[in-house]
Order: C-alpha cells, then sequence, then structure tokens
C-alpha cells in the first residue's frame, strides 16, 4: 500500500468520525470495502476507497470484480488529492456507475473473455467539478441514514 492510499485512509476515517459515525476497518476479507459504517439509525454502509492524485492522474479505475455489484449501501469514497491543496472527499453511491454518464462515469466492459479487465472509470477534470460536488461528503451525508 503507497503512502497517499494510506494518508487517504486515515483522512477518510476521520472525516467519517468528526461525522459522527461509526467506522470499521474491514477486516472480513471481501475485496472492494475499505471500511463499513454504522449511522445512528443502525444502518451500516460499505466504502470502496480510491484516490487520485490530480497532479499525476485524471481519473480512478475501479476493478468490477474487485467491487462487486453495486448496491444501496455500498458507496465510493473517493479522495482527491493536489499538491498545497486540502485533500477533497466525495462519497459516491456505487449504484451511479450502473448508469454511466460518459462524461465523469465510464463504464469500460471488456466482454466475457477478459471480463477480469473490466472496470468503471471516474473522470476528474475542471468543466467536471460542480457535476463531481454533488457527491463531496458534506452534501451525501444526510443520505447515509
Amino acid at each position: 500500500m503507497n503512502k497517499l492510499t494510506q494518508y487517504a485512509q486515515h483522512f477518510t476515517k476521520l472525516e467519517l468520525m468528526k461525522a459522527r459515525l461509526e467506522v470499521f476497518q474491514n477486516e472480513s476479507g471481501r475485496e472492494g470495502v475499505d471500511f463499513i459504517i454504522k449511522t445512528d439509525t443502525g444502518n451500516y454502509h460499505e466504502l470502496y476507497l480510491q484516490t487520485v492524485n490530480l497532479d499525476k492522474e485524471r481519473s480512478a479505475k475501479i476493478s468490477k470484480e474487485e467491487l462487486g455489484e453495486p448496491k444501496d449501501n455500498l458507496w465510493i469514497a473517493l479522495v482527491l488529492f493536489m499538491e498545497d491543496m486540502e485533500p477533497v472527499f466525495h462519497l459516491i453511491p456505487s449504484k451511479v456507475l450502473l448508469i454511466p454518464d460518459d462524461y465523469i462515469f465510464f463504464d469500460n466492459e471488456q466482454g466475457e473473455r477478459f471480463k477480469h479487465l473490466s472496470n468503471w472509470e471516474i473522470k476528474v477534470f475542471v468543466r467536471a467539478i460542480p457535476e463531481l460536488s454533488k457527491y463531496s461528503f458534506a452534501n451525501m451525508l444526510p443520505q447515509l441514514v
């Protein structure tokens, strides 16, 4: 695990705790889930962590095999990094990936023979920021009920 991913894990955990959510590291062995959070109402949500270092890359690719089938309580915790800026935390419902807009969200299906290479992709670029900001952690927090 690289330093950026480690930092993203700590940052995400702290942000979730500041929002008064119970946070658990995934120790079930299930790939595709980094955190499990519990809300005040007793609901559980799974978070799959993805990072993008905007100084070096412009997208996050999420393996379909690793993530599994998108569902209501599965979220993409997307943490964006750029030098001299605070990290930016987005919480994207996994079901958004099922209907890609081919603007920010893409379905890179590779067919049955190369299914293991299939992925969803989230692109991050300047014109996409207003659309992507809908998924900022602050905006999505009320949906974690």
